[in-house]
């Protein structure tokens, strides 16, 4: 009594399934069908490990070109900027560095058609993925992991820049114009006091190995001499921290022969120690008698030299006392 029912019930959605039962057994045939259909036509291939590769390496390439460029316009951009207006509206390094982000940002928005059309260019073989394949959760993720990986190898190598790049060039010229205006007053001061012809204030670079100044009279650049003791008198007052009192510098062996176009005679140089380190060389040149001949220092001049360099170390570090 069972079977019966349940064929002529079957029978009856055969010929007109919109009319079937919603509970009976009538539709469970036509719903298993539609499934197995749906499942057929929705069934994505597997992409292959090798279709993957190749979606990662055309996905990185581009973007280690983009990696190269935007690292490099960042790093002369930002140099420039904290070369110029960093000295002298006083804009921190930071802020130089997001100014030059500017120009980075805005060049890979111009050249990025053609760094992606460069990279076509290199015939590199593609995936060949299907439509289909191509909305896999895993396509998107290999080809997003392969462009992060492209853009940091890319900013990697950008950043060789910096072993072309002076890194120290802005930062001597901020403390330059930092110095300038107090160092201006000290330095004019004391060649209007000892009466010479040209006051020179020599900074000390460790790490460069060097003393530079940009407060020399005559010169309106910045000045460079090797720190060597043998180089120079200023170096050797350096080396040995005590004041030099030369009468004719062209008889002393510690004289070089140059100082830019200028050749004095008489010279005088102090060390400036700022907490038991020597930061500055004070260097005085050619001192003038009432009626314009160059004479030598005396005592005198040496103790107000002295006096000088203990003014000019309160000026560079404050908190030395």
């Amino acid at each position: 009594g069972f079977c019966a029912p349940a064929a002529s019930s079957s029978s009856a959605s055969a010929s007109s399934p919109a009319t079937a039962a919603p509970g009976g057994g009538a539709t469970a045939e036509p719903r298993a069908e539609a499934k197995t259909a749906a499942g057929e036509a929705g069934e994505v291939p597997r992409p292959t490990p090798l279709q993957l590769r190749r979606l990662w390496i055309n996905s990185a390439v581009p973007f280690v070109g983009f990696g190269i460029v935007d690292q490099s316009v960042l790093i002369y951009a930002g140099d420039a900027i904290d070369a110029t207006l960093g000295v002298s509206l006083g804009l921190p390094t930071l802020g130089a560095a997001a100014c030059g982000q500017i120009f980075s940002d805005t060049s890979g928005v111009l050249f990025g058609g053609t760094i992606e059309a460069l990279a076509l260019k290199l015939g590199l073989p593609l995936p060949g993925f299907t439509e289909a394949q191509q909305r896999l959760g895993i396509v998107k993720r290999v080809s997003t992991f392969g462009s992060v990986c492209g853009v940091i190898v890319g900013c990697l190598i950008g950043m060789c820049n910096l072993f072309v790049v002076d890194l120290h060039a802005a930062e001597r010229a901020k403390r330059a114009e930092e110095l300038k205006t107090i160092m201006k007053t000290v330095m004019e001061d004391g060649r209007k006091v000892l009466g010479c012809a040209r006051a020179t204030l020599w900074i000390v670079d460790e790490e460069k190995l060097e003393l530079w100044s940009s407060i020399a009279h005559g010169e309106n650049q910045i000045l460079r001499i090797p720190s060597d003791e043998k180089s120079s008198i200023a170096g050797w007052v350096y080396h040995h921290r005590e004041l030099a009192n030369i009468p004719d510098v062209t008889k002393d062996p510690r004289w070089c022969g140059k100082l830019g176009e200028w050749r004095p005679e008489s010279m005088i140089c102090a060390p400036v120690i700022v907490k038991d380190k020597v930061v500055a060389v004070i260097q005085l040149l050619d001192k003038m008698d009432e009626v314009g001949n160059i004479v030598p220092f005396d005592n005198n001049d040496e103790k107000m030299m002295k006096m000088l360099a203990g003014h000019t170390r309160i000026f560079m570090d404050p908190d030395d006392n």
